[in-house]
């Protein structure tokens, strides 16, 4: 017979501040290309990215020390799964954008935020709360209706918003999150047959311009005065940045490209650091997404294993996506530069993300039986 007799260490394991450090870096890094990509102008997009960063660490911190497993509550979790709804309908309903309806404008604050980019985080926890919870039937068809029920009002209403780049964002984060915890690869090829056969009929839901956008995404040149602009102006900053770069703030093409400093942030990177730079951005981001999936690998429970896969998968997605645009071989669908590009939201949702691996590491204490005594 065995009792449990003892903890490995104590109640808590010290957080991976390394993560932490990782991502702190790579934010801090961020403020300086947006100062660089708005020329030092205007002053506000540096204090606004700075204001975020703030509360992103602020917010890393908090959720560093609420152990992780609170969100295994069943009621909490669908708090949160309507909580997700809501804001997105809210979106839907009141907000605005440049052709879609992504953002919630505070007139009198002069601030807008992205839903969207909070429910990432939610969308995550949720999720794996759900594969936690049918984790005995996770390969029973009932079970699987289920999980594409979940995500698929999610992804659906990010899609009514005309946010192309976070729905397809969302759906990588849903398939990375089933597959590292056992779905059958049936189960995942099934569901991208259907998604191929069904692009044909979701193409009619597009709107015109995001229909010309991605035609025109995979070969910017076939319409270089309108939607291939944007991308032939990146790859030439790209080019342009050689080896070493052309300085800090000392670049000739960047500047010239529309939104710059949030979609196109890495065209400025690349022309005014080179390879050289680009390799140390890729060599950190690189970090960041190996010690996230340390966490799912050292995770007490299976439900901050799938929150640890998830985050890392849209670490890689927004990052895939981000330097495709700019590299003109992705059409653009606005997708940000994780910690780097300009944008409030999606600066303090990364860190959030970021702070439930810190938890997942602080509470992955051990224990170990021993025989008992008679």
């Amino acid at each position: 017979m065995y009792k449990y007799r003892k903890q490995i260490g104590k109640n808590k394991s010290s957080p991976d501040y390394a993560t932490a450090i990782i991502a702190v870096a790579l934010s801090v890094f961020g403020i300086f290309m947006v100062a660089s990509a708005t020329n030092g102008s205007d002053n506000t997009y540096v204090i606004k990215q700075s204001f975020a960063v703030f509360l992103g660490i602020c917010a890393m911190i908090i959720l560093s020390y609420v152990n992780y497993e609170i969100f295994l509550n069943m009621r909490l979790c669908v708090a949160l799964f309507c909580l997700e709804v809501f804001l997105l309908v809210l979106t839907l309903l009141i907000g605005v954008g440049s052709g879609n309806r992504n953002w919630i404008e505070f007139t009198g604050l002069s601030l807008n935020i992205q839903p969207s980019e909070i429910v990432k985080i939610l969308f995550i926890v949720t999720f794996a709360k759900h594969l936690d919870y049918v984790k005995d039937d996770l390969n029973k068809y009932y079970s699987v209706l289920l999980l594409l029920l979940h995500a698929g009002i999610v992804i659906g209403l990010v899609l009514l918003q005309g946010d192309l780049g976070s729905a397809l964002v969302f759906c990588f984060i849903m398939l990375a999150m089933c597959y590292t915890q056992g779905i059958s690869l049936w189960y995942l090829l099934g569901s991208a047959v259907a998604a191929i056969l069904a692009a044909p009929y979701l193409w009619g839901f597009l709107k015109p311009y995001q229909q010309q956008r991605i035609l025109v995404g995979f070969n910017p040149e076939s319409d270089p005065l309108n939607y291939g602009y944007q991308q032939i102006l990146s790859k030439q900053a790209v080019a342009n940045g050689g080896i070493f770069g052309t300085g800090y703030m000392n670049a000739a093409v960047s500047p010239t490209i529309p939104y710059n400093h949030t979609d196109m942030i890495f065209a400025v990177v690349a022309e005014e650091f080179g390879i050289v730079g680009v390799f140390f951005i890729f060599a950190l981001l690189i970090m960041l997404v190996l010690r996230i999936i340390k966490g799912a690998f050292i995770a007490r429970k299976d439900f901050g294993s799938a929150i640890c896969a998830g985050i890392a998968a849209m670490i890689i997605a927004q990052t895939v996506e981000n330097i495709g645009m700019s590299l003109g071989v992705l059409p653009i669908v606005g997708i940000t530069l994780p910690f780097i590009s300009y944008g409030g939201s999606s600066v303090i949702s990364m860190f959030m993300g970021i702070g439930l691996v810190m938890s997942i590491y602080r509470y992955r204490s051990k224990y170990f039986f021993e025989r008992e005594s008679s």
